[in-house]
């Protein structure tokens, strides 16, 4: 095994029972150990930068040794044998074999305290985050605990694989992936928002860094770096060989994939990230290389290309998009990736993504508790999601209350919602989801409106028709025009040149103003109504046509400018 320190300064290659202790990942080393047996775990916990040893034998214990010589500083017993499951900064989460019992190691310079926690179930994945945190794999509900007052801080809403799966930090998100599966899902931490991403072939293991926005996914096709902010997907060009350890050596921006080849002394290195790192597509502001706007546009661009090509994988979309603007070829992958590896899924998967909701919306039916299934940015759901800005919250709660519409049970009681969402404010018209003007909540039990369910079904709106060019966000607020004579396309004309594209209202206004939230753009009233639309979706736009004859509330809005 191959690990470093948080900073970069130290690495460790452990072979059986003999561990070295490399300064940058560089030969020679500087410190050796001899572990008791080989039933341990070995981690660089830090800062203060330490190593620690954590033996499950007859005496379960752990042990400090202190770099660069690698002496016994420190030593505390367990009660019973307890495997490393996290580390944030300087402390260690353990756990027993059946994953009840918890105990956090606390490290220093030359000094170790424990402490039991009562997380309150059993763990099924821990994971170290920045500041000082862990998030709680526990049952039915994911937790973000403070490590340094040992107290839960939040509870999270995430649209996890259901299990088996494998979770793991990078700088600012989590990553997730099960196993022999070819799907790996990004989340990012300050709104939960998740992406989804094809390898395009299944993910054996997964190399991170808590301090590094670059995962490396290991594949039998060879290596795959993923960039958590970009969403850009590249063949790594290395001597890796299956099998083979690797880690990251993080030094500020400076990002290096380190392996080690059998009987070498000192790991090999290839710069992923920072100076020397190939530059890649999506990634740069260097003026003339292809930025697609989000994670979904990249998706369906890789998709087009992909029916283009008659292939079932791009390889490296967006390096080859990269170098055929710059007149260039794309960089060749290693000798033991093929050509056709690459980022996008076949189109029939994504046609299919009701399906799995559909399954839910059953269990959901017949009273069963199931995991929420995750849903792709590139779906009506999913774009409608983002193009709403929903919180974590409000999109499971959309998720849930779909799956169940499709199924025939559209209504739900607030009570069940909330126990499914592990949360009262969506169900009790207190999140995203009220406040858009999306729920109808009648006799204790919640649904979507109609407007809502035909937007996630892909069908064409009832009640307006559009005018214009591309989706655009609303000018939230409700304006008068004065018509002054002018004809009803003429007005239709002037309204679009300025705000680019508008909805019509065809039919009743109150469902008119909430489609034309659903698909981004202004609603237009060429009759003013008589009463003031309500409910009225949070940031929806409207533009009330008036002549002498319009009705008083009317009369007393701001004029259109």
């Amino acid at each position: 095994m191959i690990a470093t320190s948080f900073d970069g300064q130290w690495a460790i290659v452990r072979r059986g029972r003999e561990v070295l202790l490399l300064e940058r990942g560089s030969s020679p080393a500087v410190g050796q150990l001899e572990l008791e047996s080989e039933d341990a775990d070995v981690v660089l916990v830090g800062p203060p930068n330490v190593l620690c040893v954590i033996y499950r034998g007859a005496e379960p214990k752990v042990v400090l040794h202190a770099p660069p010589y690698l002496e016994v500083a420190a030593r505390v017993d367990l009660d019973q044998p307890m495997k490393l499951v996290a580390v944030t900064g300087s402390r260690m989460v353990l756990t027993s074999a059946d994953a009840k019992s918890v105990t956090l190691i606390r490290t220093a310079s030359r000094g170790l305290a424990a402490q039991v926690l009562d997380v309150g179930s059993a763990v099924e994945f821990a994971v170290g985050l920045e500041r000082n945190q862990l998030l709680f794999g526990l049952l039915r509900k994911l937790e973000v605990w403070d490590a340094v007052s040992s107290r839960p801080l939040l509870r999270l809403q995430l649209q996890l694989p259901p299990p088996p799966r494998s979770v793991g930090a990078a700088a600012g998100h989590l990553w997730a992936t099960r196993p022999g599966s070819d799907e790996v899902f990004i989340y990012r931490l300050s709104d939960g928002r998740p992406f989804r991403h094809y390898v395009g072939a299944p993910v054996e293991d997964v190399v991170c860094h808590p301090a590094s926005p670059l995962i490396v996914l290991v594949t039998p096709r060879g290596l795959v770096r993923l960039h958590c902010f970009a969403h850009s997907l590249t063949v790594v060009d290395s001597p890796w060989t299956p099998g083979m350890p690797l880690a990251q050596l993080t030094a500020g921006e400076d990002i290096s994939l380190i392996g080690l080849l059998p009987g070498d002394a000192e790991p090999w290195r290839v710069p992923i990230g920072g100076a020397g790192a190939p530059i890649v597509a999506g990634e740069s502001a260097t003026p003339g290389e292809p930025v697609l706007a989000n994670a979904a546009d990249r998706l369906r661009a890789m998709r087009e290309r992909a029916a283009a090509a008659g292939g079932e994988f791009v390889a490296d979309a967006q390096a080859a998009a990269a170098a055929a603007s710059a007149g260039t070829s794309a960089p060749a992958p290693a000798p033991h990736a093929p050509q056709a590896f690459g980022t996008s899924a076949p189109v029939s998967r994504v046609k299919a993504w009701r399906e799995p909701l559909a399954g839910y919306g059953l269990e959901l039916a017949r009273g069963l508790d199931g995991d929420l299934p995750v849903i792709a940015v590139d779906t009506e759901l999913g774009e409608l999601a983002h193009r709403l800005g929903l919180s974590a919250g409000g999109r499971r709660a959309l998720i849930a209350l779909y799956a169940l519409y499709l199924v025939g049970e559209p209504n739900l009681s607030i009570a069940r919602l909330a126990h499914l969402l592990g949360d009262w404010a969506e169900p009790l018209g207190q999140g995203d989801l009220h406040a858009l003007a999306m729920l109808r909540r009648r006799d204790g039990r919640v649904s979507l409106r109609t407007a809502v369910t035909n937007a996630l079904d892909g069908a064409a709106p009832h009640a307006i028709r559009f005018v214009g060019g591309a989706a655009t966000v609303p000018r939230p607020g409700v304006s008068r025009l004065a018509r002054d004579g002018r004809s009803d396309a003429a007005i239709e004309t002037d309204l679009a040149t300025q705000l680019g594209r508008i909805a019509v209202i065809e039919g009743a206004v109150v469902i008119g103003v909430l489609e034309a939230r659903l698909y981004g753009a202004t609603a237009v009233a060429l009759a003013a109504p008589q009463a003031r639309p309500q409910p009225w979706p949070r940031e929806a736009g409207l533009v009330v046509v008036a002549d002498g004859a319009a009705p008083a509330w009317v009369a007393q809005l701001p004029a259109f400018a």
